[in-house]
């Protein structure tokens, strides 16, 4: 695991070259996830963690208060932005709707495939399993008094994105050519909860666990799973933790749940993309 970890010294030392638009020192943000499956611990779409939930995951103190989130994403069904390595996702924070956003992100397989890009908010690292995953996103507040997640105004949403120029320029062609195909997935209920390690050694880490089921509660499935976030100063230290919560999680012996991209089992179980 490690080895796969320490991927990223590996691309610092090919980024030394100017060759390329994004250095290595924009990739400051690192998120970390475990996979899991619950079992009998928590019911479908749990509004609350259970007792049973708490004592089988007992080496994490969770907080009570939940977080509830309405995710959906938009492209065509031909996925003409997933051609270009583009995600739009609209999300609906329920709990505090000021902190709703539309997100744009691009993914590669290393820095390198991201091209020239600027004025973005995010350049991020993900580890899943001990394999990296690359994106730069941009984020833009929206009122969900103006765009209703679940049956999304396409034009309203590139109406909010065009007002950003550095977005405009990644998006403005492909929507102009397609805006007439435009088609949402199914609506993703994420609820999500925070918490922190007992081990004193990470207790400062903010550990979140999200569930994920389908709004309308069809098909019938769940995605959860943990994860924590840090800086690359901080890289050691968070590989450490990261370590010490794989292996706390699977000695649960739950299974691991979904794995892969949620964004794309979004994509997979929607009609509109079939």
């Amino acid at each position: 695991m490690r080895n796969n970890l320490f991927l990223i010294g590996l691309v610092n030392l090919c980024l030394s070259s100017s060759a390329y638009a994004l250095s290595p020192e924009q990739f400051t943000s690192l998120e970390y996830h475990v996979n899991t499956g619950v079992g009998k611990t928590l019911p479908y779409g749990a509004n609350k963690l259970s007792n049973d939930f708490k004592q089988a995951f007992d080496f994490i103190t969770f907080d009570d208060d939940i977080s509830v989130k309405l995710v959906t994403y938009i492209d065509t069904p031909n996925r003409a932005f997933k051609a270009k390595d583009i995600n739009i996702r609209v999300r609906e924070h329920v709990t505090k709707p000021r902190k709703s956003k539309i997100t744009v992100k691009l993914r590669a397989e290393d820095p390198q495939g991201f091209g020239d890009v600027s004025q973005y908010r995010k350049a991020e690292i993900d580890f899943t399993n001990g394999k990296a995953a690359y994106s730069v996103s941009y984020d833009i507040p929206y009122s969900p008094g103006d765009i209703n997640v679940k049956d999304v105004d396409y034009e309203q949403v590139f109406n909010i994105l065009k007002k950003d120029k550095a977005i405009w320029s990644i998006v403005g062609d492909i929507y102009q050519a397609n805006q007439q195909d435009l088609a949402q997935t199914i609506v993703m209920r994420t609820h999500g909860w925070e918490g922190a390690l007992k081990d004193r050694r990470f207790d400062d880490l903010e550990i979140d666990f999200q569930l994920w089921t389908p709004y309308y509660r069809q098909p019938r499935i769940t995605f959860t799973e943990f994860s924590f976030k840090g800086s690359l100063k901080n890289q050691d230290r968070l590989e450490q933790a990261y370590e010490h919560l794989f292996e706390q999680v699977n000695a649960v012996n739950l299974g691991q749940g979904h794995q892969g991209s949620k964004t794309k089992a979004t994509f997979e179980m929607s009609n509109a993309f079939k």
